[in-house]
């Protein structure tokens, strides 16, 4: 019988240190490149809790022409630090990189840009984030900013200054800021593509936006229509809808929600 006993709870005690969770040290060795060359929207939560990654790295990388604003850094900043449990902090690296000739920009060429460029990756609790600010347009002329693999995304500087600064329509900073937080919010599995919707918010016809015209996410956000439906010194928020998405995919909570529009502030 007390033999007995004695499997009894050397069983139990083995299944209790089966589960503690591993440690940095411990956990199995990762493809860094197959980690970050999965779709849009796969690591939507290893972005948004602390179950494994802790610490995010924005790497990003421009031409001298497009250097994003650093009230744009300061927006990118504080959406991150709203929405993404990384308790160990966020950190945000620029560096310039030679003017690319091309000027039409498709997402392989994009894409062998970043494998060439790209500097930072996952490693043990940090997981990272690659954003290319180029002087190209996309092919077909109409997109503002793309996101095209789980961990990237990059803003068209050119169609930025196009499109911004027309009369009573928004600065350039006001346009790349709203193009890039869109971007980063497809990263996030924004709509559907990794968070998956707590209610019925997805636009019928633009499969990974939402329907609100008034959210961050409504499609026009990336394309050179947004100068038209915004006014000067506004840039659009996430919605409610949007934002349960994040916080039921390991998001943090965010008690104080905020009106569609906003003035255009760093601070929310």
């Amino acid at each position: 019988m007390k033999n007995s006993y004695f499997w009894a709870a050397l069983f139990i005690l083995t299944l209790v240190n089966c589960r503690k969770t591993l440690s940095v040290n411990d956990r199995p060795m990762i493809d860094t490149e197959a980690f970050h060359n999965r779709n849009m929207g796969v690591s939507a939560a290893e972005l948004l809790d602390d179950n494994i990654y802790r610490f995010l790295f924005v790497e990003i990388q421009f031409i001298a022409a497009c250097k994003p604003e650093q009230a744009t850094l300061d927006y990118l900043k504080s959406f991150l630090e709203t929405y993404l449990n990384k308790p160990k902090g966020i950190n945000i690296v620029l560096n310039e990189i030679p003017v690319i000739k091309q000027d039409a920009l498709s997402r392989d060429e994009v894409l062998a840009i970043e494998k060439q460029k790209r500097t930072r990756f996952m490693n043990q609790d940090t997981i990272a984030l690659y954003i290319l600010f180029t002087n190209g347009v996309h092919p077909g002329n109409k997109i503002l900013g793309m996101a095209y693999r789980n961990t990237s995304a990059v803003i068209y500087g050119k169609a930025i200054r196009k499109y911004s600064s027309m009369a009573g329509r928004l600065t350039h900073q006001e346009l790349e800021t709203a193009v890039l937080l869109h971007e980063i919010g497809h990263l996030l599995g924004l709509v559907n593509k990794g968070s998956t919707p707590i209610s019925q918010h997805i636009d019928s016809t633009f499969h990974d936006h939402c329907n609100n015209r008034k959210c961050l996410m409504f499609h026009s956000v990336e394309t050179k229509n947004l100068s038209s439906i915004l006014l000067k010194g506004n840039i659009p928020v996430l919605d409610s809808n949007c934002i349960k998405d994040l916080i039921a995919n390991g998001g943090k909570n965010v008690p104080d929600y905020q009106p569609f529009i906003q003035p255009f502030d760093p601070a929310y």
